[in-house]
This record gives C-alpha cells, sequence and structure tokens, in this order.
C-alpha cells in the first residue's frame, strides 16, 4: 500500500534538510492548506495546530520547545535526529515509540573526495556552535604543519543569492574543498540544546571519505564511534591533524570507516525510515 506524506516546515537548515528535501524525495506535499488530512503528516520543528490529523508526527529535531508540546500531546507521534535524542525523549516524555531518522548528508551524488595531499583543513557552521575556540590561533597552528583553514559560515546567504542551485551544492562544494574537517563543541550555547545536539556534520564529511577530528559529543561517540578522531582539547586535536596528515594509512583507515557508515546517512537509505511510520 503506498503512502502519502505530508511535510509542514518553516524557513532554514532543518525545514530544508528534513521538510523540503525529503518531501522532494518521497514526492509528498509541502506546506498544503488542504488535501492532507489522510497522509502521514511530518511537522519539522514545529508545533502541529491542534485539528491535526490522525497520523501526524512532530519531527522534534534540536527544539526544546517541540519536546515539552509533546508532554501534553501523547497522541502525536515522535521523530528524534539522534540516537542520544531518541533516548532523552523516550524518558522525558515515558514513551518507547520514539522513531529516530537521521539528517540525510549532503552528497547525494556518492562523490569521493579525490587522493591528493592533504593541505586544507575545513570549518562549517557559526562560530558559537560549530568551533568553541579561538579561530586565529588555531588558523596559526595550523599554518605551522603547511595547512590552510577554510572556515565556511555563509553557504545560506550563498543560497539565497543563487536561489536555482541547491543549498546542499553549496554545501557539498565546501567539502570537496577540504581534507579534513574538525568540530570543537565541548559545551551547549543555548539552554536545554544539549540533548539534540547531532552528528550532521560528521555525517556530510564521512559521506565524501573525509576524516573528521572532533569533541567527542554524547551523538558522535553513539553513532559514529571509531569513524571520526576524537580530541578533548584543542592541542589534543593538532596533533590529531598532524597525524592524519604525516600518515596516510591513518588517514586512510579513518576514511574508509567514515565512508562505509556514511551509506545508512545516504537519503537512498534515510527515507526508508519514513516508510515505517504509520
Amino acid at each position: 500500500m503506498k503512502k502519502n506524506f505530508t511535510f509542514f516546515y518553516s524557513r532554514g537548515g532543518s525545514g530544508y534538510i528534513r521538510g523540503n528535501q525529503m518531501a522532494k524525495y518521497l514526492h509528498g506535499k509541502e506546506n498544503p492548506t488542504s488535501g492532507f488530512e489522510n497522509d502521514i503528516c511530518i511537522y519539522v520543528k514545529i508545533i502541529p495546530p491542534e485539528d491535526h490529523p490522525k497520523h501526524s508526527y512532530c519531527d522534534v529535531d534540536d527544539s526544546p520547545k517541540a519536546a515539552e508540546y509533546l508532554k501534553t500531546h501523547p497522541e502525536v507521534g515522535v521523530i528524534a535526529i539522534s540516537e542520544t535524542a531518541k533516548d532523552y525523549l523516550c524518558k522525558l516524555l515515558n514513551r518507547d515509540d520514539v522513531v529516530f531518522i537521521p539528517h540525510q548528508h549532503c552528497n547525494f551524488e556518492r562523490d569521493l573526495r579525490p587522493d591528493r595531499p592533504v593541505k586544507t583543513v575545513g570549518i562549517i557552521g557559526s562560530k558559537i556552535t560549530a568551533f568553541q575556540h579561538p579561530i586565529e590561533p588555531f588558523r596559526k597552528e595550523l599554518a605551522k604543519m603547511g595547512l590552510e583553514l577554510k572556515f565556511e559560515q555563509d553557504y545560506w546567504n550563498t543560497y539565497k543569492s543563487t536561489p536555482k542551485r541547491e543549498m546542499r551544492l553549496n554545501v557539498a562544494d565546501f567539502y570537496k574543498s577540504i581534507d579534513i574537517q574538525v568540530g570543537f563543541r565541548p559545551r551547549s550555547i543555548f539552554r536545554g540544546m544539549a540533548p539534540f545536539q547531532n552528528p550532521n556534520k560528521l555525517g556530510n564529511s564521512s559521506s565524501f571519505g573525509i576524516p573528521m577530528v572532533a569533541y567527542p559529543e554524547p551523538s558522535y561517540v553513539r553513532e559514529w564511534g571509531g569513524c571520526f578522531v576524537p580530541a578533548r582539547t584543542i592541542e589534543e586535536m593538532l596533533v590529531q591533524i598532524r597525524r592524519l596528515k604525516d600518515d596516510p594509512r591513518f588517514y586512510k583507515y579513518i576514511s574508509e570507516k567514515a565512508l562505509a557508515r556514511a551509506e545508512d546517512y545516504h537519503i537512498d537509505n534515510v527515507s526508508k525510515l519514513y516508510l515505517n511510520l504509520k
């Protein structure tokens, strides 16, 4: 029996990835005003209306507000963005039916990093959430190793200026330009957000066969343990970056493990998880 899906979402990265991208892939409706009453309805990071259809799910993503809403709406299905978020929501809501559906990564084409010298380290995202350490001192330390730092923060604005091009392709262009990704987020900046931190960036870099050196956040360890290089301090991160640069066998080992794990996060496979919804 064919399942029909409707996705409701607002502007922003979550709406684009978990709403727009998935709706198109599943041939679902996007923010309709009628004709969705018998569909499986996914509300991405937004609160469903009180007259929501019977088969409705709240995709909490990283929204504490959505989690609070679900405390008083047990009839609404729950989607979690990570395994650790699923555990948290099961406990918070006293439910055992929370569904884990991760972000699909940006590399739909399954492009791979070419075999080339390691020269560029990349950070993508905001200063306060992607890399919680002063950038310029870190850049100088990388320069001592002969490495360049590329910090991409403007991919969303780039998308707005080229609306006919998918935003994910701008993100993919960034990954195609780097050889190692780094992330350092030892603390949650926003109140209530810690349970919802997720390894989305790790999925993106891994899909290209690009190793990531990152602070071992719970969701990274839970879903990607052994497929990234953990570093609890900046000093340790610099040591591991040098190791990846100077040891091709280590680089290949991490790259291949990460690439194999990333296949579970390809849209071909993530989309199948929606087909299990009722």
